[in-house]
Formats: structure tokens, sequence, C-alpha cells
């Protein structure tokens, strides 16, 4: 057999016999790859396509809860990180193109539109959707279970007497949970003076 050197420094051998290559060892070099969760894969993909780099902050808009509300079927995970992407570009008064965002990731503009309209704080929610919307809530806020069942009896209660929006649901957390006042205003991506307004608002309701 005659030696050769290989391109990575090893002995290589070929066989006088066969002529075959033969490597005595082969190195391995792990590539260090960000693990992406399967449901994050699009938005990634969206936030580098247009040269966002605070990656991490899109993330928790999109899996805050009242984006995960209408995580569902009718609504794809490119269209919910359509959305995200739009509502992360609108908090840090950034132009955000939504069309091309739409046109990138294939999905309708009217979807993502009619969702924004959704969110607005004013929308109005039906019982089957602020209790799913409160169930997303207890999970990503780790809200015991006792506490999640007195939020539901003051929603329950308030909705005899006024129509339930995403204000009113925060004033509700806000006021039967040891949670910070921060913390429930980023829950909802709103201010913290408008849930202390709207929980002054609930003291005169109750």
């Amino acid at each position: 057999m005659t030696e050769k050197q290989s391109l990575n420094g090893s002995i290589a051998k070929n066989c006088e016999n066969c002529a075959s290559f033969i490597v005595p060892r082969i190195y391995l070099v792990p590539l260090k790859r960000e693990l992406i969760q399967e449901e994050l894969i699009d938005l990634v993909m969206l936030c580098r396509e247009f040269e966002v780099d605070d990656i991490e902050s899109v993330k928790r808009i999109y899996r805050s809860s009242y984006v995960n509300l209408y995580k569902t079927s009718r609504y794809s995970n490119a269209t919910l990180s359509v959305l995200a992407l739009h509502i992360y570009m609108n908090n840090e008064n950034r132009v955000s193109p939504l069309k091309e965002y739409c046109k990138y990731m294939g999905v309708r503009l009217s979807s993502v539109n009619r969702l924004l309209g959704r969110l607005q704080p004013t929308e109005i929610f039906k019982q089957t959707e602020w209790e799913e919307l409160l169930a997303n809530v207890a999970t990503n806020l780790k809200i015991s279970e006792d506490e999640h069942l007195q939020i539901l009896s003051l929603v329950e209660l308030l909705d005899k007497k006024i129509e339930i929006n995403m204000n009113i649901l925060s004033a509700c957390i806000y006021r039967t949970t040891n949670l910070s006042l921060r913390k429930v205003a980023r829950a909802f991506y709103i201010s913290r003076q408008t849930v202390l307004k709207y929980n002054k608002k609930l003291e005169e309701i109750i």
C-alpha cells in the first residue's frame, strides 16, 4: 500500500491490489445549530428574511395568550407568525410591510387584518372565547387552579352586566391573582395604566 496525506491531515492509504482509497479514521465535526420548535419555524424564517434580529421578542408575542386564542385549524402558523411580527414592528415604532410578509408566507392579507381587528382591546368576546383565552392565560402565567376559578367566577358575574373585552379581562386577572401589574399588562400587550383604569371600573360595577 502507498500512503497519501488526506485533506484533513490524517494518513490515508491506497490499496495496491484494488486501488481502493482507505481512510483510517473519520473526524466528526459537530455543527452548532439552533434548535427550533416545529411551530416556530415559519416565524424564524420570516424574521430572518426581513432582517429582524430580536426574534425572541417576536416569539414571546407569538406565544402570548391573546395570539394563542386564535391558534386553531382556521389560522395557520404562517398567519400567526405574520401577525406576531406585525405587532412587534408596531410596538417598536418601525415600518411593518404587512403585504410583503403575507406574500412571503403565502397567507391572505384579509385574514391577518381580520385577526388584527379581533385583537383590539375593545373587541367584544363571546363566553366561549373569553373562557378559552383565560385558559391560555392560566397556563402561560402559571395561575393556580383556585385563582383560575376565581377569575372565571368574576368574569361570569360581569358578563351579565357588561360586555367583556380584553381590558376587562386584564383587570379581572389583576384583581383576583397575586400577579404584578407589569406581568398582567405584558400578557395582554397593553399599558399598566390601562389595567389600573379598568380595575377601577370594576370597583364601580361590582
